[in-house]
């Protein structure tokens, strides 16, 4: 049964509640903000801890905005002001590199957070429970409504009730909608995951094919049943194009995905025209940073669609013949591959590295080291591995990637010690 009580919040956790001690346990508040009073329902007590949803904001921040938006259940810091957001977003990783990887913060140096504005995805994955796709409600299986999310632009947004009115007048049974959209937000390709019928599914695909320039219905276990329209999307950074596919990894936010692409440009730009290996390498967005910083650039990545991406992509670059595409994990790479680099740059998944992996890469990397990081406890644990091996962090910046939720982007530059 739930419990419900009223309790002041002290400050923010890394995973974006707001925390609340009593005389029992410590509390973390799903939506509060700190200094907040506020009356929350119990839904999880533990030993140690409970958990707890919004009822009633009491007392509230001076930084708690308000609007349709604020209530999105895909962006769990909807409700706080901007600014405020990257400044806890700041405090909060600094925070993490000290608790989790014995860092000192003022190695960090200034720590700037590159802001972004509303409407910034590239790439939204929504579910779906025979109508229009969204959010599930947290902690539920609940799909709710993304029509005021403000993450996802307007012209996007405009098109979920088309798409929720395809899958309920063809009775398919679609679990997820993946969308990609170039940056300009004029083309669009969707991704639908369906179980059943199979011509249900490809009367779906014919109706989305009349809202998006390309279309793809698969099964749950991955099987293409149809494929409509374009495949992938031309995607212009740094005066590059690349090409992108619904399903494969690229940086979602289309107004900072520029800014951080030059910033990797510029780190390995301090060095030498040499060989440089971008692991994690996805279809070539750091490769593309590497070549402009003159570097011959490696790219090693283990997704055969993002490799497929890449290797398009490389036929299309005049200086594609600097740069070279690796089908393999990262791990058996290395195994294989003895090669050493001036630049090493490491783009991997929210797991991180690893302190086995980040010691490998490090002992690959002559001079410069570039960890490019969407989560900052994985990061703090790895970054103590690549200092052991002579690395000193020289530089770092954060990117507000994921505006709107507790999610921060890092860039970690990390050069050899004298």
């Amino acid at each position: 049964m739930s419990q419900a009580r009223q309790v002041r919040i002290e400050k923010l956790a890394p995973t974006g509640e707001g925390i609340a001690r009593t005389s029992e346990a410590v509390g973390f508040v799903d939506g509060a903000l700190p200094g907040e009073l506020v009356a929350t329902t119990l839904y999880e007590v533990r030993k140690r801890f409970w958990r707890g949803s919004l009822r009633d904001v009491i007392e509230p921040s001076p930084d708690r905005v308000d609007g349709p938006h604020a209530g999105c259940a895909g962006c769990d810091w909807a409700h706080f002001a901007p600014a405020a957001a990257r400044a806890a977003k700041r405090e909060l990783f600094l925070e993490t590199m000290r608790r989790i990887g014995k860092l000192d913060p003022t190695d960090f140096g200034e720590l700037a957070v590159a802001a972004s504005e509303p409407g910034y995805r590239l790439r939204t994955r929504l579910h779906a429970a025979g109508g229009e796709p969204g959010y599930y409600a947290p902690g539920t299986h609940r799909v709710v409504s993304a029509a005021a999310c403000e993450a996802i632009a307007p012209q996007m947004r405009a098109l979920l009730p088309g798409t929720g009115e395809a899958i309920a007048s063809t009775g398919a049974a679609v679990s997820e909608v993946a969308t990609l959209e170039d940056l300009g937000g004029a083309r669009r390709l969707i991704r639908a995951t369906v179980s059943g019928d199979p011509a249900r599914a490809a009367r779906l695909g014919l109706v989305l094919s009349e809202m998006f320039q390309g279309v793809r219905v698969q099964s749950e276990d991955g099987r293409k049943m149809l494929e409509r329209g374009a495949r992938y999307l031309d995607l212009a950074v740094g005066g590059r194009t690349f090409d992108v596919s619904v399903d494969s990894f690229f940086q979602g936010n289309r107004f900072l995905v520029s800014e951080l692409s030059a910033d990797v440009a510029a780190a390995a730009g301090a060095l030498e025209p040499a060989a440089a290996l971008d692991a994690f390498g996805g279809v070539g967005l750091f490769a593309g940073a590497l070549a402009a910083a003159g570097h011959r650039a490696l790219s090693v990545e283990g997704d055969a669609e993002a490799v497929a991406d890449a290797r398009r992509t490389k036929q299309r670059w005049k200086d594609g013949d600097r740069w070279e595409v690796e089908a393999a994990p990262i791990a058996r790479f290395l195994e294989e591959d003895d090669r050493r680099f001036a630049c090493v740059v490491a783009d991997p998944p929210r797991a991180g590295l690893g302190a086995q992996l980040a010691r490998d890469l490090a002992q690959r990397a002559e001079a410069l080291f570039l960890y490019v990081s969407c989560d900052p406890a994985t990061l703090a644990r790895d970054l103590p591995a690549i200092l052991s091996e002579g690395f000193r962090i020289r530089h770092a910046k954060l990117y507000d990637l994921f505006a709107f939720t507790h999610r921060v982007e890092a860039l970690v530059t990390l050069e050899r010690a004298a």
